[in-house]
């Protein structure tokens, strides 16, 4: 019996030694690889490289659906394989973004069309990052994510260690499983497999480190094999990277379709099923060339050329595309884009305001080296105020002591503004015997023109100087003649606009001054604002947003309105970053022109693997998760308080919220906008 419990205890203390030993082997080979970008390298900051990349497309299942995919119209029918092949070259600036310019490109795909560009992002892991492609997909060999990942070390022999890792908590479309071969001295990755799913995609890569230095940081050979399946749809790819190619060519070249050319700069050699695929579309080729040509030293009929469906042509292939994609055509003097005309991510919803729907149009000109000529219009419609929306700026960018800076001229149909003036004076006036409430006497539709200059003096100084016209018109202009009310209020102001960072990570401060002109017909008055923002970006997604403002008038007609540039009711808002961390969700429109003064203030915090992300199956699509703060203080009203969580995902972004009277509950309401294909 004793030797029975001394060989217990001896097995227990082998496997407590051996298991400390396993953790400490596997803590020292983890610290090496964490370390050794800072240890071994000197960063990639201007490292360039000649990228060659080839995609292989095949379409397992397809419906009508795909067709309303962005950048999936040209296979959503006909032929279900094709290859692409791409011949680049890569540059990685001083902010650790990744240039990747086009030379050569050439495909089976019909007019030379690209499909999935999102694809791109996952040639070039970049594994010693917090994040492995953009602004997304933590790495798990950055010492700042390990808490969210489980790893094992095992010895393969005396130089070298497999890793192993996998999600720690729960598996989430942020994080990635999968294996990695380091150096055991210096935690230099060899090579890495990584499966994953993000934005609808699942993908497997294989990635081989290059031999030294800071290539060690890029990968030498990358292969992907992504699978897309949506509502039916499936489709798979593969696509291999072959970083450091031994041809450069010139800058200026940027060509496409040229079969010659993409022959002569690929390093390897195509499959035999890539090959075969080029070989279909030789042949086809050949048929058609030869169905066009008729023979006169036969007898022999030839079939008749097919005839051209022109109507199909133009209502398919153009009208039907432009529909769903957007539409961008350029050359070295600049571009026209318009947005996508059915697109789901420009549908909104906001309990206030309702459905709401926005696109954009866009265009830039060179001028000259320094000098460029270009406008970014949106245009949006409401749908429960019935109300068309636009935003006409042009804009005159120019360099001024190497810094960029513009003159723009802008005409907007702009937010419904509101004047709680005009009832007060009706009451005084009849008393309360008449509903104005209802009849909308106290709203405006607000036509406004701005002509500013902005001049950055320096790195920390901008100024920006010019002059905003408002012509404001009632929106119920028969029911104001009848009681015998302007239809009309105009105002032209000169303003001044101070904008400084003191500090390069600092906060941007913002003093703004406008002078109302006065004259016949003109509105006379003065406003202040001040107005600070801070987006401080932390380790692993996180994000902390502030803002803090106040503004006033010191001088105002007895019929003015209320209208302050950093505090107010936008009606067209760019999307789920600026419009949700720095407005008021459920606060009345009327409220942000009915006091002669305003402090509020703003918080939002960022950051994936939060709350939801631990829901069962759901939370594995949740990407980011925020929480709101937001106050304000106006006259003649108790402070007014939001607190709202939200979080995004691969189809939609959503967000909840609660507004409170100092601590007194007000009401719930909740904002929703897609997501789908976003990045697509």
């Amino acid at each position: 019996m004793r030797k029975v419990k001394k060989l217990l205890v001896l097995l227990f203390m082998l496997v407590t030694v051996s298991s400390a030993l396993a953790q400490k082997r596997d803590s020292l080979s983890l610290k090496r690889v964490f370390s050794y970008a800072n240890n071994y390298t000197e960063g990639v900051e201007g490292f360039q490289s000649n990228v060659y990349i080839k995609h292989l497309y095949q379409t397992h299942q397809r419906n009508f659906t795909l067709w309303c995919v962005p950048s999936m119209y040209a296979i959503a029918r006909g032929q279900r394989a094709f290859v692409s092949e791409q011949y680049s070259r890569l540059t990685f600036k001083e902010n650790g973004e990744l240039d990747n310019k086009r030379q050569v490109y050439y495909t089976t795909i019909p007019h030379n069309r690209r499909t999935m560009p999102t694809l791109l992002e996952f040639i070039t892991p970049r594994l010693y990052d917090e994040t492995l492609y953009g602004d997304h997909v933590l790495s798990p060999f950055n010492h700042y994510n390990h808490r969210f990942y489980r790893y094992t070390t095992d010895s393969i022999d005396d130089k070298l260690d497999s890793i192993s890792f996998r999600p720690r908590f729960v598996n989430n479309t942020q994080l990635v499983k999968g294996k990695a071969i380091v150096e055991r001295s210096t935690g230099r990755i060899i090579e890495a497999e990584m499966a994953g799913e993000f934005d609808m995609m699942h993908f497997q890569t294989k990635t081989v480190q290059g031999g030294w230095g800071s290539r060690t940081l890029l990968p030498k050979f990358c292969r992907t094999n992504v699978y897309f399946k949506f509502l039916g749809n499936h489709i798979s790819t593969v696509f291999e990277g072959y970083y450091d190619c031994p041809i450069t060519l010139p800058d200026s070249v940027d060509v496409r379709g040229n079969r010659q050319l993409i022959d002569s700069v690929r390093p390897y050699d195509l499959s035999q099923e890539e090959q075969a695929l080029y070989n279909y579309r030789d042949s086809l080729r050949a048929s058609r060339a030869s169905a066009d040509t008729l023979t006169t030293d036969t007898l022999i009929q030839q079939p008749k050329p097919r005839k051209h469906n022109y109507l199909r042509d133009i209502a398919w292939e153009k009208l039907g595309e432009s529909l769903i994609r957007s539409l961008k055509a350029s050359n070295e003097d600049g571009y026209v884009r318009l947005s996508p005309i059915i697109n789901p991510q420009y549908f909104s919803y906001s309990e206030r305001k309702g459905f709401s729907y926005r696109f954009k149009l866009g265009a830039r000109y060179n001028l000259s080296d320094n000098v460029s000529l270009g406008m970014n219009t949106r245009f949006g419609y409401n749908f429960k105020q019935r109300k068309f929306y636009f935003n006409l700026p042009l804009r005159l960018d120019y360099s001024y002591r190497q810094r960029d800076a513009y003159a723009e001229v802008a005409w907007g149909s702009g937010n419904r503004i509101y004047n709680g003036t005009v009832i007060e004076e009706l009451k005084r006036r009849d008393g309360d015997s008449l509903d104005y409430e209802n009849r909308k006497l106290d709203q405006f539709d607000d036509w406004n023109l701005r002509v500013v200059n902005y001049l950055p003096l320096n790195n920390r100084l901008a100024i920006e100087t010019g002059i905003v016209l408002h012509q404001r018109k009632a929106v119920n202009k028969t029911g104001m003649k009848e009681l015998g009310m302007p239809t009309k209020y105009q105002s032209l102001a000169p303003m001044l606009s101070i904008k400084t960072r003191p500090w390069r990570k600092g906060p941007l401060f913002t003093f703004d001054y406008e002078r109302g002109l006065p004259g016949k017909n003109y509105l006379d008055y003065e406003r202040w604002e001040i107005d600070a923002s801070l987006k401080h970006r932390m380790h692993r997604l996180q994000t902390l947003n502030l803002r803090v403002g106040t503004g006033f008038y010191t001088k105002r007609d007895k019929n003015f309105f209320m209208d302050y540039s950093n505090f107010r009711d936008e009606n067209l808002p760019e999307g789920w970053d600026d419009d949700w961390s720095g407005n008021f969700q459920l606060l009345d429109s009327y409220i942000y022109n009915m006091s002669d003064y305003y402090i509020r203030g703003n918080v939002s915090y960022e950051s994936p693997l939060m709350a939801a992300s631990f829901v069962p199956f759901a939370g594995r699509y949740v990407e980011r998760e925020r929480i709101y703060l937001s106050t304000l203080s106006i006259a003649h009203t108790r402070l007014y308080s939001e607190l709202g969580y939200g979080f995004t995902c691969r189809y939609f972004s959503v967000g909840f919220f609660a507004s409170f009277f100092n601590t007194q509950f007000q009401e719930t309401g909740a904002k929703f906008t897609f997501e789908l294909f976003r990045r697509w």
